[in-house]
């Protein structure tokens, strides 16, 4: 449900290999990320770390 939603919002969104593990981070374990109440919130922090430097280069 969560993946789909924030799917939804977000569009496709694309994270290069060295920003993975903050990406999962992110996902799984932010109070944003866990209660459906805050999945705009996530689906935000998420496109905000796609377009970060860290996670454009490479």
């Amino acid at each position: 449900k969560k993946e789909k939603f924030i799917k939804h919002i977000t569009g496709p969104l694309y994270f290069s290999p060295k920003c993975r593990k903050q990406v999962y981070r992110v996902y799984h374990h932010t109070r944003d990320c866990t209660i459906p109440a805050y999945f705009k919130r996530c689906a935000r922090l998420l496109t905000r770390l796609a377009g970060s430097l860290q996670c454009t280069e490479g």
